[in-house]
């Protein structure tokens, strides 16, 4: 009998133990919390948020939370199964900042986007990226700065100037190696004076929400919208002027789409403009626009609309409506290219901890009177803040369009290390 009590005492002990094992959770570093709008002009570390504190009490949420909770650790281990340390820079200080990051991945079979047919069913090297810059901060007055990026890999032909005449800057001037290829994406001079800022070079555009650099997405993949109906790069100058803590203003002039200090042989001169307004603390909306000729893809007028809502701690989504008109004469279903488009695309993130986060993506792109369907699943897995992991799962369907790349299921994984 008083084995049995001993026994009975013993469990309660433990039991309590595991329930008092939570506590407060303390901040810490979400890589994509909130993944910004349009082109990063600053590098991914700059993007990253902050998870907010809040309540844990008990041993199940211990399970499904960081493993940062106070009061948890002892002797640098936890009770939880996430911990993703600290993450680890190759240099930035005084405004100066050096690294970049390496992707591996594989998919199946090719998606209608970055993954090109002669890409697909292989393990490739997608980004090897490697930037430096120096911050402009006009907060105490005059500043200056600059960065410069530089990319290898099976994406770099989609961070070429491929809008430029072939043979200038890095468009089919010896930069192509099979498959992989060397890119320059950004090369620019920046000054600063208080809340003003302009950019003068060569420098991602600020149009969309997905982007070229792999880290500041979620999904492996992309839309299809953002690679048939947006500009990825620019040559000119852009201005930013924050009004007050919720309105942001943009405008400038570049040459075209996707050129690198050229102007095609068929023109390019276009404006650029945009607001970001934060509404509240959880909802932000984006505008980006362009208008002009574009270069080769003629005269015409593309925007872009966005509103990001963070409806709790771990609940984010995403909207995203795009129009593009133009009168480059062309057909996507026949020549690849969109004269005319629309893409509406939705979002939904779920953070179940610090090391991993679900999303999933559902776009309508009509491209010249015929619907493209993508839907696509994945899951952010992270064992250190410098590293990640991204399976997913994409269907693509397009009742109009017969052609097989747009009518099947796809599946992907790719491997990321930050430096």
């Amino acid at each position: 009998m008083e084995l049995k009590w001993k026994k009975r005492a013993l469990a309660a002990l433990i039991t309590a133990g595991l329930w008092s094992c939570g506590g407060i959770s303390a901040n810490s570093m979400v890589w994509g919390a909130e993944v910004p709008s349009g082109a990063i002009g600053r590098s991914y570390y700059e993007s990253a948020g902050e998870a907010p504190l809040y309540e844990q009490t008990g041993f199940f949420e211990n399970l499904t939370d960081s493993c940062s909770s106070a009061g948890c650790c002892v002797a640098d281990s936890c009770c939880g199964w996430c911990n993703i340390g600290e993450p680890w820079k190759l240099s930035k200080e005084d405004g100066f900042d050096y690294g970049g990051w390496i992707d591996l991945g594989w998919q199946n079979a090719p998606d209608g986007a970055f993954t090109q047919p002669n890409e697909a069913d292989k393990f490739n090297l997608n980004q090897l990226y490697v930037y430096a810059l120096k911050a402009a901060d006009g907060s105490e007055g005059w500043d200056w700065g600059y960065r410069f990026d530089a990319m290898y890999g099976v994406d770099g032909n989609d961070a070429q100037a491929f809008g430029n005449d072939p043979g200038v800057w890095d468009f089919q001037n010896g930069f192509d190696h099979g498959i992989y290829e060397i890119a320059l994406p950004q090369a620019y001079v920046e000054m600063a004076h208080c809340d003003v800022s302009v950019k003068m070079g060569h420098f991602y555009t600020p149009i969309g929400y997905e982007v070229v650099t792999t880290p500041d997405n979620f999904f492996y993949s992309k839309q299809l919208t953002y690679w048939n109906s947006e500009p990825f790069t620019h040559t000119g100058a852009l201005a930013t002027y924050k009004m007050s803590d919720s309105i942001t203003v943009t405008g400038g002039w570049a040459l075209g789409w996707d050129t690198g200090f050229d102007q095609n042989v068929v023109g390019g001169s276009m404006g650029l403009y945009g607001v970001i307004y934060a509404l509240n603390d959880e909802t932000t909306f984006t505008y980006m626009g362009g208008v002009g000729n574009f270069g080769p893809r003629g005269d015409g007028a593309i925007n872009s609309f966005i509103i990001s809502r963070q409806w709790t701690d771990k609940i984010q989504t995403v909207t995203q409506f795009d129009a593009l008109g133009t009168n480059a004469g062309t057909d996507f279903s026949t020549d690849g290219i969109a004269d005319d488009s629309t893409g509406w695309i939705n979002y939904a993130f779920y953070e179940v901890n610090d090391c991993m986060k679900l999303g999933v993506r559902r776009e309508w792109y009509k491209a010249d009177g015929t619907s493209y369907y993508t839907t696509t699943a994945g899951v952010n897995f992270r064992t250190h803040a410098n590293f990640m992991v991204r399976p997913e799962i994409r269907y693509n369907n397009s009742p109009g369009d017969p052609n097989p790349v747009f009518n099947k299921v796809i599946y992907g994984v790719d491997v990321l290390a930050k430096f």
